[in-house]
């Protein structure tokens, strides 16, 4: 065989191959958007997918999906009003037919995204079984609508590139905002940027997200906001489903600043006298979250503390942070609660106030009674850990949990009410620095709110007496528990608390 014919031979191989490959990532594509599509509505009945549109060629396709966001067009309004109303009780009839002839729901958002797909293995230039383009699609109404945010920019962006095994990275972003309106104020959003990890499996996922800043003014009103760079990550596992997602999570904002020169409330209004309103000053920075959540043994469990500093008025905060979470949560049974409650459009407050949707909810509350009340068997817990402020040298603590203990299948036969008397259990601590009562009171004796701050001495001693509070040197004290059935103050039976 001559040369050109070896050669010849090998092109047409290598061409055969990969058409064969594109073939098969272009296979492989359109299933993960069938799997991905159809599995969306099944997450919250806020989300449905009107349209689908797959148009596939060759070495690409064009995908164009419409998602409707909110409570849907066809939700069941309410019942007309009777047309006639008895004699006696119409007062209370006619609030009745206010009540049926209630607004309809707002109407639903609709979003289009058109993706353009590059089949593999030589995808946009890169290996890949695929590479994925996306962006929103626009009407006229809408492109100019968008202009006055978003200017000439597509207001989202997205790039995705697609794995063979199936998992996906998307590098996602959304332009800058500028708004001015005369007598609306300014706003100026500096945009987002995420980018988005996924396994095959769509059970794990990490995510990177960074939002530059924001800045509103509104001078008018004297509203004037600042917010820092604010960033965030994850690492987590939906396995289990994504309402029990697990794994660790982490932001960070850099600084929150907020005032109102004029105040709140009516005497911030424009014709309210000279000196009636009082300005308000907010400032936080280096504020840090952090979550972790977990499944161990069939149960759940979720932590999440936040901490930072900043300054309120003329009142530096040296220190805030707060720890909070939920332990032993039976996870299969959580994940039942959550899922019938997002499945409910009753639930997602279509129509909320409607008789015909209060039935509804109040249907779906009696079905999922008996597995809430099946949870309390593994004492579940949650609460507020920990709330510490440091002002001055000062430190205040709050603290408080609420949980079910020792719940037997004999207790289970007992009404919610009941069971909760006798199985419940509500923990609450305080440990306050007298000085900020004295303040509190300062500041609120302006207004003929609290008692003078030369009295607050006198109304902590009173306490102490009668058992309500407890005097710890500078602080004052106070601790509250519910256990058995029976309420307790600092230990004492409230019943013999002022004897």
């Amino acid at each position: 065989m001559s040369k050109k014919a070896v050669l010849g031979a090998v092109a047409a191989a290598i061409v055969v191959a990969y058409g064969g490959s594109t073939w098969w990532t272009g296979s492989k594509v359109r299933s993960i958007y069938d799997t991905a599509l159809d599995e969306m509505p099944k997450q919250t009945a806020l989300v449905r997918v009107t349209e689908r549109k797959y148009e596939r060629g060759f070495f690409g396709a064009v995908s164009t999906v419409t998602l409707e966001i909110g409570c849907a067009a066809d939700t069941p309004a309410v019942a007309q009003a009777p047309a006639a109303k008895p004699a006696e009780g119409e007062e209370q009839q006619e609030e009745e037919d206010r009540d049926e002839t209630e607004a309809k729901p707002s109407k639903p958002l609709r979003i289009t995204i058109r993706d353009t797909i590059h089949h593999g293995p030589i995808a946009g230039g890169t290996f890949a079984a695929a590479t994925i383009d996306s962006e929103l699609v626009l009407d006229i109404k809408g492109q100019a609508e968008a202009e006055k945010l978003f200017g000439k920019a597509k207001p989202l962006t997205a790039f995705t590139k697609v794995g063979f095994d199936g998992s996906y990275a998307i590098d996602m972003a959304v332009a800058p905002v500028k708004l001015a309106e005369e007598g609306k104020g300014e706003l100026a959003w500096q945009g987002a940027k995420a980018h988005i990890e996924v396994n095959a499996a769509r059970t794990k996922a990490r995510y990177d997200l960074t939002m530059p800043g924001l800045d509103f003014n509104d001078p008018a009103k004297g509203l004037q906001m600042k917010m820092g760079k604010l960033s965030a990550k994850a690492d987590t596992d939906t396995s289990a489903g994504w309402v029990l997602a697990t794994g660790k999570s982490e932001g960070r904002l850099e600084s929150f600043e907020f005032s109102a020169a004029k105040g709140f409330g009516r005497s911030a209004d424009a014709d309210a006298p000279a000196g009636t309103h009082k300005p308000v000053k907010v400032l936080l920075q280096n504020v840090d979250l952090t979550a972790d959540a977990s499944i161990k043994d069939g149960l759940y469990a979720s932590d999440a503390t936040l901490k930072g500093q900043g300054k309120i008025g003329e009142t530096s905060i040296d220190k805030f942070e707060m720890s909070s979470g939920g332990r032993r949560i039976h996870a299969a049974g959580y994940k039942k609660l959550a899922d019938a409650y997002m499945q409910s459009s009753a639930a997602a407050g279509c129509g909320k106030s409607s008789k015909a949707t209060q039935a509804a909810m109040k249907a779906l509350t009696d079905q999922l009674a008996p597995d809430l009340k099946a949870m309390a068997k593994y004492s579940p817990e949650f609460g507020l850990d920990k709330m510490v402020v440091e002002i001055g040298g000062k430190r205040g603590e709050v603290s408080y949990t609420a949980g079910m203990v020792g719940v037997t299948d004999e207790d289970l036969q007992a009404p919610g009410m009941a069971l909760l008397m006798k199985r419940g259990v509500l923990k609450a601590n305080a440990r306050l620095p007298v000085q900020w009562l004295e303040q509190i009171a300062a500041t609120g004796a302006e207004s003929g709110q609290t008692p003078p701050p030369e009295m607050v001495a006198g109304l902590i001693e009173q306490g102490e007496e009668k058992g309500f509070v407890k005097r710890d040197g500078e602080h004052v004290t106070g601790q509250i528990e519910f256990s058995e059935g029976s309420l307790k103050v600092n230990g004492k039976p409230l019943t013999e608390l002022g004897k």
